[in-house]
């Protein structure tokens, strides 16, 4: 199974090669606004989903044969990073490959844990999530598992990024609605004042949630709140209308890559610089409207455009 990704530009990072550490939406969090899809398994206890050798093996034949290396190596995809119990690990081993800059995005729900703690002080970037700072809004944006306490992310938060050394980039998702409340905006400015950060980067779902009625706000709207945050906070949200443009983009990439032969998810996202999430999200919304079918092989999905085989199975 392949578990590196990309590279796939990234505004705040540049050119970031992806590493997902766990099975596909296994979480801690089923926010709204997850364009990865629902949560399918919703945990805190960390487990070592995978040998991190093997991750660690698959990461240096990347590199070894990419002739331009990625600006920074980032652990992201289609979960929370954190549940991965070999994450410390991980980060420590890979730099005897590389000196890449080692990049961890977590929605911070488990940063009150020490053993957490301790795996996330070795990588070099730190993009934690903070979307809500009242219980409410918590609850009904993020949608976490019932052992997880606001409060508690809050003092882990406060804890860790004292000591840290590396850079601190804050995302704040704001969800019309869901968030954006000014209850919710004037506890999120007083709780950032209380944390060592180097940027605030505020994002809107720009791209389909899993909720129907999740919709991005304005331009004008993201500004505003922008400034609410102070002048450490950026705006790094797309326009809707690009990203809607990206996302048929790539939709079309795939049915003419099926149309040539079939394949597996894994080996569309390689193809593409995507995560399986994101195909597999696409391969769904392509089935819906007839133009790919699928069916197991050996114990593996393989997807094929129905223009291909004539009509698809049914």
């Amino acid at each position: 199974m392949a578990r590196i990704f990309g590279p796939v530009p990234s505004r705040r990072l540049g050119r970031s090669l992806g590493i997902d550490v766990v099975p596909y939406k296994t979480c801690s969090f089923d926010c709204v606004y997850c364009e990865c899809g629902q949560t399918t398994r919703l945990a805190v206890d960390r487990e070592e989903f995978y040998p991190p050798a093997e991750i660690l093996d698959e990461l240096g034949a990347r590199l070894s044969g990419m002739a331009d290396p990625p600006d920074v190596i980032t652990l992201s995809g289609g979960g929370e990073p954190t549940l991965y119990s070999g994450l410390g690990e991980l980060l420590e081993e890979a730099r005897s490959i590389t000196d890449i800059p080692l990049a961890v995005l977590t929605n911070s729900s488990l940063i009150d844990r020490p053993d957490v703690r301790e795996d996330l002080s070795y990588c070099d970037i730190l993009i934690p999530s903070l979307d809500a700072a009242l219980p409410g809004e918590f609850a009904r944006i993020n949608r976490p598992h019932p052992d997880i306490r606001l409060d508690a992310i809050l003092e882990g938060l406060r804890t860790f990024l004292d000591d840290y050394e590396g850079k601190v980039f804050i995302e704040i998702l704001l969800v019309d609605g869901y968030n954006t409340g000014e209850e919710n905006i004037a506890a999120l400015a007083r709780a950032l004042k209380t944390l060592r950060y180097d940027s605030v980067q505020l994002n809107t779902a720009v791209r389909p949630g899993t909720v129907r009625d999740v919709k991005p706000l304005s331009a004008a709207e993201m500004e505003w709140f922008r400034a609410r945050f102070g002048p450490r906070c950026e705006v790094i949200a797309a326009a809707s209308s690009r990203a809607e443009h990206e996302d048929q983009a790539a939709m079309e990439h795939i049915v003419s890559m099926l149309e040539r032969r079939p394949c597996g998810a894994a080996e569309m996202a390689a193809a593409f610089g995507l995560n399986v999430p994101q195909v597999v999200k696409f391969l769904d919304a392509l089935a819906e409207k007839g133009l790919v079918t699928s069916e197991s092989r050996g114990g593996s999905i393989f997807y094929t455009a129905t223009s291909r085989d004539g009509g698809g199975k049914k």
